[in-house]
């Protein structure tokens, strides 16, 4: 039984939240609105980003792969920006908080990227 590429990436996107969820609340015991918030604005950007990756694909397939580094790069210009109006500097090791779910949901696009660029050189 091969596994729908879309449900994978947003199932291992909601474990994601809900493990750093449980992890933040219960056992670092710190307030849950900055973790909302910032899982808020990846979930925006990550929809964002694949649905760009969706149109890309369907209008210059062949520039998928640079089109995922572009907006890998973005993304993280944009988490640069914002990260002062998040207030990230307040919350103890905010760089383990921060950092590890911003790679993971990279991962999770990078993965979804490299299964569109397989299945169109299938067909």
């Amino acid at each position: 039984m091969k596994l729908n590429p879309n449900i994978l990436v947003t199932v291992l996107f909601f474990l994601t939240f809900l493990i750093h969820f449980s992890l933040w609340k219960f056992v670092f015991h710190l307030d849950e609105i900055i973790i909302v918030k910032f899982y808020l604005f990846l979930s925006v950007m990550f929809m964002l980003m694949i649905t760009m990756i969706v149109l890309i694909n369907r209008v210059v397939p062949e520039f998928l792969g640079l089109a995922v580094i572009g907006l890998i790069l973005l993304k993280f210009g944009l988490m640069y920006l914002i990260r002062k109006k998040l207030n990230f500097e307040v919350i103890p090791g905010y760089k383990f908080h921060f950092i590890i779910p911003y790679f993971v949901l990279t991962t999770l696009l990078t993965y979804y990227a490299i299964k569109l660029i397989n299945h169109d050189k299938k067909q």
